[in-house]
C-alpha cells in the first residue's frame, strides 16, 4: 500500500470531504494521527497497521468557525455526530473523523466545546507542528494536504500520554515502533543532516544501535519543532526524564517495551539519546 492508495482508497470519503470543507470556509488544516504516520510509512513500503480514523487539526480563530466546519460537514458530506467524543464525526459507513481545533482559541492548553461525552481536549504542540512541524504531500491530480513530520507525532504522542496515561498507552507502543523504524523511514535524511553521529574517530558513538541514533535525530528535530516555547521545551525534557527514572516502574517504557520486544535496559538508552537531542 502506498500513499496514494491512502487518499484514493476506503479514506478518499473523509479527505474528500475535509478537503472541500476547509477550502470553502478558509481553514488552514493538517494531518495528524494514525494516518500521518502511515503515509511515511508507505512511502519506504514498511508495514503499518490499518485504521478507519482519521484525524485532522484545523486552525480556527473561535469556536464558532470550529463549529461551523462539522456543520458544513453534516450538512453537505452526510457527517453524523457520536454521543462519546464531542470533536468526533462519523460517515455513514462507520470511518470516524476526528477535528482537533487549535489557534490561540485554547486555555492553558485545552479546549472545551459543547456537546456529550469527551468535550474537553489538550492541544499543547498543535501550533508548533503547525507552523515548524508539517511537510506538504503533493498528488498529481489532488490538491496538497499538510502533514505532520513523523518528529511532530512523537511530539503530541509525548503530550498526549503525558495528559492522560491511564488511556494512552498506545502512544507509548506508537512511539516505540517510530524509534524502532526511523532510521530505515528516514536514511537519507539522516545521513545528510546528520553525518556527525557517525564518527569513526569516537568509540561512544560508533558503539551506537541504529535506534539510538534514531531517538537522538528525533529529540533533536522536535527540538526545532518547540524551539520557540521554552516551557513546552521543558515540558518535553521532564516527560523523558521521567520516563528514564522510573524505568520498568514506567507503563510508557513497559508499552515500548511490548511493542518492540526490546529489553528495559535498551529501551532506557533510546529515551535518554532523544533526551540529550533535545538538550
Amino acid at each position: 500500500m502506498n500513499w496514494d492508495s491512502i487518499r484514493k482508497g476506503e479514506l478518499k470519503e473523509i479527505f474528500d470531504a475535509v478537503q472541500d470543507s476547509c477550502s470553502v470556509l478558509g481553514i488552514d488544516y493538517y494531518l495528524i494521527g494514525a494516518v500521518a504516520r502511515n503515509i511515511w510509512y508507505a512511502r519506504e513500503k514498511k508495514p503499518f497497521r490499518e485504521t478507519r480514523d482519521v484525524d485532522f487539526a484545523v486552525f480556527v480563530g473561535n469556536i464558532m468557525q470550529y463549529e461551523g466546519i462539522r456543520q458544513y460537514l453534516k450538512e453537505h458530506r452526510g457527517f453524523q455526530d457520536t454521543k462519546e467524543n464531542a470533536f468526533v464525526l462519523r460517515t455513514s459507513s462507520g470511518l470516524q473523523l476526528d477535528i482537533l481545533p487549535f489557534g490561540g482559541i485554547e486555555i492553558d492548553g485545552e479546549i472545551t466545546v459543547a456537546g456529550i461525552g469527551l468535550i474537553s481536549i489538550g492541544v499543547n504542540g498543535f501550533m508548533e507542528v503547525y507552523t515548524e512541524g508539517t511537510e506538504s504531500i503533493e498528488l498529481e491530480t489532488d490538491h496538497p494536504f499538510e502533514v505532520a513530520t513523523l518528529p511532530s507525532i512523537v511530539l503530541l504522542k509525548l503530550i498526549s500520554f503525558d495528559d492522560r496515561p491511564e488511556i494512552r498507552e498506545k502512544d507509548a507502543r506508537d512511539i516505540g515502533n517510530l524509534i524502532q523504524h526511523y532510521f530505515d523511514l528516514q536514511a537519507n535524511f539522516i545521513y545528510e543532516h546528520y553525518s556527525n553521529l557517525f564518527s569513526i574517530e569516537d568509540d561512544l558513538l560508533a558503539q551506537q544501535s541504529l535506534q539510538e541514533i534514531a531517538a537522538h535525530v528525533i529529540g533533536q528535530e522536535i527540538k526545532k519543532i518547540i524551539q520557540h516555547n521554552p516551557v513546552l521545551q521543558r515540558r518535553i525534557k521532564r516527560i523523558i526524564k521521567h520516563f528514564v527514572t522510573e524505568k520498568d516502574q514506567s507503563p510508557f517504557v513497559r508499552g515500548m517495551v511490548n511493542e518492540t520486544g526490546q529489553p528495559v535496559s535498551e529501551i532506557i538508552k533510546w529515551l535518554h539519546k532523544m533526551h540529550i537531542g533535545l538538550e
